[in-house]
């Protein structure tokens, strides 16, 4: 049992490496839009771009991607993984180059209807030629992440944001171009990835499409569009919607202190790289509810930790000041600090719902996830225009943080009578009520002191592990990953 787990944090430590650079090194923009603009409306124009980029990369790959995953990984499906990697290569790039087509043709419409985007056709433009290189390179890159070519991965991801961070530098640090050179660099960097992952596709590419599959992937990943859209209007919606019911400013500064949430995402995500494919091998494993148990109760922990040192130090990391350039959010967003904590409990939420998603892989019920999805965007639409007009940005948080507990309950009283895991619930609510212990004295203090904080942190470990809700034993194991990586 031990050894799946290791298994497990091996993996998750691989690609968690590589997503955290990937993630880090485009972060680094934070600081650098938010002290070059200092116009908070510039910044909230990025900010909504790319947003709708994200939105529209759901729908560009229309469920195709999951569905690559299950039937990449299933054996008894009656086709051959170069048969599924060339069908749901084939149809993303049949279908990424019409979509981007008809944007980029339509651009200046498409943005006049947009949320604080009218007048901004050329940056839609550059968002459709964003969006079809992205779409093509999807497949081969879960090619790459189900052959555990993980090296190979990290390489690639971390030379696009590379790219595209040095890119930014240079053409506005030194050439002093406007905020169009966002969309540009990121352009720059999706074309490095293209070209890179052109022989991987080449290689394993026939065009040997398979209608007969095609339509199996369809029946399965379909859900995942209305799923997706649903997670992203739960993700993107408040900031759309404090633009309407605020201004481009305070959507700009709640932006940029809901990008700090990327310290916990970066966990969630990189569980979530190894996540799936290990459970998708165990399908008809007998261990396996047993296994799943434990590796929620380890993920608790590791979660509440990560925000309790974020959360108490959070006015330290964004205030530090680097050799008197920049600070990490710009003083004209500091305002943005009180949304912080709350958006990374978020994150704990979203981390275990996807702990719960195995039942609904083994048994193929998807259909289960727009109704989960939905029903929690429906939630925090509602919240978001009850809360933003009572309490500005941080409703708008609170939305997010009810939204996912909601989707996380929901998909657990669902799941759980398809298939049972019996999650150790006595030992993850001594985890959570350990951190809500500190995190109340923390806030009721209002501690400042660095030394008081690193003693409240140190009362978190003592509490689990001196009520034994843990055993150092069951966390020995992450430190023996470790070493055998090393």
């Amino acid at each position: 049992m031990s050894q799946e787990i290791k298994k497990l944090g091996k993996h998750t430590l691989i690609y968690g490496l590589g997503y955290v650079l990937t993630r880090l090194i485009p972060f680094l923009l934070t600081p650098f839009y938010t002290n070059v603009f200092q116009s908070t409306e510039q910044y909230g124009i990025i900010v909504l771009v790319f947003t709708d980029i994200a939105f529209m990369n759901v729908v560009y790959r229309y469920g195709i991607d999951s569905a690559f995953l299950r039937f990449f990984s299933k054996k008894k499906s009656g086709f051959s993984q170069n048969a599924v990697f060339n069908t749901a290569t084939t149809s993303l790039i049949f279908t990424g180059a019409i979509f981007s087509t008809l944007i980029f043709i339509f651009s200046n419409s498409i943005a006049s209807v947009l949320p604080g985007l009218d007048g901004y056709g050329l940056f839609i433009r550059y968002a459709s030629i964003i969006l079809f290189l992205d779409t093509f390179i999807a497949i081969p890159l879960l090619y790459l992440r189900m052959k555990n070519r993980s090296i190979v991965f990290m390489s690639i991801m971390i030379a696009n944001v590379s790219i595209n961070f040095i890119s930014n530098i240079i053409l506005i640090g030194y050439f002093k171009w406007g905020i169009e050179a966002a969309f540009i660099s990121n352009i720059i960097a999706s074309f490095f990835s293209f070209f890179i992952l052109i022989p991987l596709t080449l290689k394993n590419i026939t065009f040997n499409f398979s209608s007969k599959l095609w339509k199996k992937m369809m029946r399965f990943g379909t859900p995942f569009i209305f799923s997706g859209i649903a997670i992203m209007v739960l993700e993107l919606i408040g900031r759309n919607m404090l633009e309407i019911y605020t201004d481009t400013a305070t959507q700009g500064i709640y932006s940029a202190g809901y990008k700090l949430g990327i310290f916990m995402l970066v966990i969630v995500t990189a569980f979530k790289f190894a996540w799936q494919p290990f459970f998708l091998n165990k399908d008809k494993d007998p261990k396996a509810p047993e296994l799943f148990s434990k590796i929620l109760t380890v993920f608790s922990f590791v979660m509440v930790s990560a925000f309790l040192i974020l959360s108490i130090f959070i006015h330290n990391i964004i205030t530090f000041d680097f050799f008197g350039l920049f600070t990490l959010l710009g003083k004209n967003y500091w305002s943005a600090e009180p949304v912080v904590p709350v958006i990374l409990a978020s994150y704990i939420f979203l981390g275990f719902y996807i702990n719960f998603q195995p039942p609904i892989f083994f048994t193929e019920r998807t259909w289960v996830f727009p109704f989960i999805t939905g029903s929690a965007a429906i939630l925090n639409v509602i919240l978001n225009i009850i809360l933003i007009q009572k309490f500005g940005m941080i409703g708008s948080a609170y939305s997010t943080l009810f939204s996912y507990l909601w989707m996380a309950g929901l998909t657990y009283f669902i799941v759980r009578k398809w298939y049972y895991i019996p999650y150790q619930w006595k030992k993850i609510f001594g985890i959570f009520m350990s951190g809500g212990f500190v995190t109340f004295l923390f806030y009721f203090y209002s501690v400042e002191n660095i030394l008081l904080k690193l003693l409240l942190v140190l009362l978190f470990f003592t509490l689990v592990f001196g009520f034994r809700i843990l055993s150092i034993k069951q966390l020995l194991i992450l430190a023996k990953i470790k070493k055998n990586n090393n």
